[in-house]
């Protein structure tokens, strides 16, 4: 039987390198349970981008149906993480198996706000590193300012 009642695929999800899911019924927060949710939302993230690329429907079924939690978590290919309010610690290791990090918030947190906080991240990222490959002596310098030196005991 199949678990998913509905994959809408909006663009192809090839160019997106960052790809991240959300347990949300009302696509605006998360608020599920990922083994519970009836819906996934998935959208590609680059710095200065952001677009929906997939929403996928589940058939709310109760219980701890291995079926369920494996058309799950086959949604989330491609993805590098899945924000939810919470997940068993079986299927968390599951998906880190995967590849994919699980990453629990309180209930009602906005998607919006958390696809800015990545963003924010890769820029903050970013930044580090084009400030670090701005002076190639910085290590040299480095050693300079902080050289160990032992003082003479002179007793």
């Amino acid at each position: 039987m199949s678990h998913v009642n509905r994959n809408l695929s909006t663009i192809s999800s090839a160019v997106w390198s960052m790809q991240v899911a959300f347990a949300s019924s009302d696509y605006h927060h998360v608020d599920q349970h990922f083994g519970a949710t009836p819906r996934l939302v998935v959208y590609g993230v680059k710095q200065h981008e952001v677009k929906l690329l997939k929403v996928v429907d589940f058939n709310v079924e109760y219980g701890h149906g291995e079926d369920k939690l494996a058309s799950r978590i086959d949604a989330l290919d491609a993805c590098v993480t899945l924000y939810c309010v919470a997940i068993g610690e079986t299927v968390f290791r599951q998906l880190l198996q995967v590849g994919v990090r699980a990453i629990r918030v309180p209930e009602a947190t906005s998607i919006a706000l958390l696809l800015q906080q990545i963003q924010q991240c890769w820029a903050d990222s970013e930044h580090a590193t084009r400030r670090r490959q701005r002076d190639p002596d910085r290590f040299q310098q480095f050693i300079v300012e902080t050289e160990w030196r032992e003082e003479d005991d002179a007793s």
